[in-house]
């Protein structure tokens, strides 16, 4: 026979998990942290191999996302067997940044297509599941993040290639590393 929970039990689980749902996504700025360095060193790259190269294909450079996604399956594995509790929002955070990963991959398989102007459409893309983070976090910084993503996707439609790249790069610090620090910080006095 089950106990029936009063009120403010229920209140109080709910709460409990909640909170647990917070510390597990906020532990995960390692993530911003780890693609917000890879994106911009990768259009960094781009933007100079295009400035001052000859190179053939400079948009090779986005290679080193291979690189960490692989680190991030790894890591994520790894969080995953670690965790003690698992909320149904940890599993909405999970399948939102894996479906905006599908996105990303899709929209750079068919580069070519689109004449490799993907920098605008995912620094576009990028808006949502950051502010979503945000708002499942309550993580002001991360909100604010989507947004810069929206802005910077605006721009990078109305500037020449090259410039597109160091736009993008600049998108990332500010929707990503920024807020992934802020994230890790405030992760310590948690």
């Amino acid at each position: 026979m089950e106990k029936e929970l009063t009120p403010q039990q229920s209140l109080d689980v709910i709460t409990s998990m909640i909170q647990q749902a917070k510390g597990n996504m906020q532990r995960n700025s390692f993530y911003f942290l780890l693609w917000g360095w890879t994106i911009v060193i990768a259009n960094l790259g781009v933007y100079v191999l295009l400035k001052f190269t000859d190179v053939a294909d400079p948009y090779l450079m986005f290679m080193i996302t291979i690189v960490a996604a692989i680190i991030s399956g790894v890591y994520g594995f790894k969080q995953g067997k670690q965790a003690t509790v698992s909320t149904h929002l940890d599993s909405i955070y999970k399948w939102l940044w894996i479906g905006f990963g599908v996105n990303c991959f899709i929209f750079w398989f068919f580069g070519v297509k689109m004449g490799w102007q993907l920098s605008a459409i995912i620094t576009s893309m990028c808006a949502v599941p950051t502010l979503l983070s945000g708002v499942l976090l309550k993580f002001k910084p991360l909100m604010v993040g989507g947004v810069v993503f929206w802005i910077f996707g605006a721009l990078i439609f109305m500037v020449d290639t090259e410039t597109q790249f160091l736009l993008a790069a600049a998108a990332v610090t500010f929707g990503y590393l920024v807020p992934g620090y802020m994230l890790r910080k405030s992760d310590k006095h948690a």
